[in-house]
């Protein structure tokens, strides 16, 4: 879980740690008893019962693989840890400052079903005082629609996603900015099978594009204030005057996107500042004077509309804190462990939702000894499996292998 290594690479690992050091185990661990073990206390940990609390801080979202299915994951912490450990640490949530208050698996999203889910949640956990969430269109209705209910609760949307929205609605309908991405992809075309491969622009995302675009500002501006001679002896073996020709053929267009490209970096620089400093130290009333103290200068006339975008989402965000408290502006601790679960899920033979999901479970977890051996007395791997199947069904691999089964090899008659 640590290393995102496999199941078949711990079985091998623990085979060549016993065959170095003497281990002498009786028998190594195959991968498919390390895959059960692990669905036993990933399920443990789903089904344990949480602390009841009326301070929680939910954090919400979707993932999905193949197939019509989503599953809605609701994590926790609780607002008195959030002040007391994590703000004065200066630092972000990791995997375990969390814990799994919900992994629903649901074949419609609408907004009715996820606040009916949400109000399952309450049942079991308490209600939250603040939920973060992106502003995807049926996850915020169902959260507006449980907001109904719960008029106190503060809904904020991730800090991150809202950047990244805002760079995209100046990006998009931004003519230059365009034609900067396609002139990057036909450069990368050209330069990559060549000497000049290592001066290529980094290959952009196909989606999310815009919660990294500082990846292709700073390669063009790199680029630009880099000496020309520092580049022709990186190229070994060739004809200086040669490579130089090829550098202006090949990248002499960015000159003319110069004056943009310090424009681009410059918006950038702003939403990673607001963004450093949220996710640091939380959002509160008095988010909008640090950030103004914080923000570098910006030559007078320029970006003012986009910098009071930011100012307006602080407003916002920050508008329904009372008291002095602290809240949480960020969800990216659930989209790190969705990473990490789609570490997992990917070696799979489809990418279909299925037991590794429960890798998510196990991502929060402590997993000290004595937590192990109670999971693995509480669940057998038959509670694992009528799990599975009562929430999945047939699986994609099975039911391929029932279809083929079927099929008459007749190559030989052929």
């Amino acid at each position: 879980m640590k290393c995102g290594i496999s199941f078949r690479g711990v079985e091998k690992t623990v085979e060549l740690f016993n065959n170095i050091n003497n281990l002498e185990l009786d028998k190594i661990p195959s991968f498919t008893c390390i895959r059960k073990w692990l669905g036993r206390i990933g399920l443990y940990e789903m089904n344990r019962e949480k602390e009841y609390r009326n301070d929680w801080i939910f954090i919400i979202d979707f993932t999905l693989e193949l197939g019509k299915q989503k599953v809605l994951v609701v994590l926790g912490i609780s607002q008195q840890q959030l002040e007391s450990e994590i703000i004065p640490d200066g630092r972000g949530l990791h995997h375990k400052d969390v814990e799994l208050l919900g992994l629903e698996i649901m074949d419609s999203t609408k907004g009715e079903n996820i606040k009916q889910k949400l109000d399952e949640i309450t049942s079991r956990v308490g209600k939250p005082i603040q939920i973060v969430a992106d502003h995807g269109s049926d996850l915020a209705r169902g959260i507006k629609l449980y907001q109904q209910e719960h008029e106190d609760l503060i809904y904020t949307h991730d800090v991150t996603h809202a950047m990244a929205l805002l760079l995209k609605h100046e990006l998009n309908s931004d003519d230059r900015y365009q034609s900067f991405i396609q002139k990057c992809n036909m450069c990368r075309q050209q330069l990559q099978q060549t000497e000049l491969s290592f001066l290529s622009p980094p290959t952009q995302r196909s989606q999310c594009r815009y919660f990294n675009i500082e990846r292709l500002t700073d390669w063009g501006l790199n680029l630009l204030n880099c000496n020309i001679d520092t580049v022709t002896k990186l190229v070994r073996n060739s004809d200086p005057s040669v490579i130089n020709k090829k550098i202006i053929d090949k990248l002499g267009w960015l000159v003319d996107y110069q004056a943009e490209l310090i424009r681009w970096n410059q918006m950038t620089v702003l939403t990673r500042t607001l963004e450093t400093q949220v996710k640091k130290l939380g959002i509160n009333q008095q988010s909008l004077t640090c950030f103004k103290e914080n923000e570098f200068d910006i030559p007078k006339g320029e970006l003012l509309d986009f910098q009071q975008h930011i100012y307006d989402y602080i407003i916002t965000q920050s508008s329904h804190i009372k008291n002095e408290k602290t809240f949480l502006s960020t969800s990216d601790v659930i989209e790190s462990l969705f990473g990490k679960y789609k570490q997992f899920s990917a070696r799979a033979p489809f990418k279909e939702m299925g037991q590794m999901l429960l890798t998510i479970c196990l991502s929060t977890m402590n997993l000290t000894n004595s937590l192990v051996k109670n999971a693995l007395e509480t669940i057998s791997f038959t509670d694992v499996e009528i799990w599975l199947a009562e929430v999945f069904g047939q699986s994609m691999l099975s039911k391929r292998k029932t279809l083929f089964s079927d099929l008459v090899d007749d190559t030989e008659t052929v």
